[in-house]
């Protein structure tokens, strides 16, 4: 597994986005199948799919957003809108060079929501949200934890997060 992430996101073999989407559609249905679906069957709640944001500098290294591409093969698969909800705002060191502690301090206040967030959640005030963010890896989490958070200060919504890899 790691050779096949290695290629796709630092060897920049993009043509594995389309199996490595393919894996997260097995781990949202064990998801789907685990989770309490009564709210989702209200009119004014709404799926969506969003990713962990990679910064400028990490951007212009690979040429692509892993979690990002991950994020929308499984939007197409499993017909649920893929949305940029989340924006990074500073740049980090790579996570996987880090302890556990480090993470988990490194990741305070880098995530924030899309400055046009409002422009694709519309203006419906009593709706919620069920928010699937999609990244390549789970470690410690400290990563979801924080886009999570970001998110569920911003608006009503239930936020899974879902891996290829763990």
């Amino acid at each position: 597994m790691k050779e096949l992430l290695a290629r796709y996101k630092y060897r920049g073999d993009e043509r594995l986005k389309t199996v490595l989407g393919q894996m997260l559609v097995h781990s949202y249905q064990l998801l789907y199948k685990d989770r309490d679906t009564l709210s989702a069957e209200s009119d004014s709640v709404k799926e969506l799919i969003t990713f962990v944001p990679v910064s400028e500098r990490r951007m212009l290294e690979r040429g692509f957003n892993q979690a990002g591409q991950m994020a929308v093969e499984l939007g197409q698969k499993i017909g649920i809108p893929v949305i940029p909800l989340l924006k990074r705002s500073k740049h980090t060191d790579k996570q996987s060079f880090k302890k556990r502690s480090e993470r988990l301090d490194d990741l305070e206040h880098v995530f924030e929501v899309n400055d046009s967030i409002q422009d694709y959640l519309g203006k419906s005030p009593n709706a919620s949200y069920i928010i699937y963010i999609v990244d390549d890896v789970y470690t410690t989490g400290s990563t979801m934890n924080q886009c999570a958070k970001v998110l569920r200060d911003y608006i009503s919504a239930e936020v899974f997060g879902l891996t290829w890899a763990r």
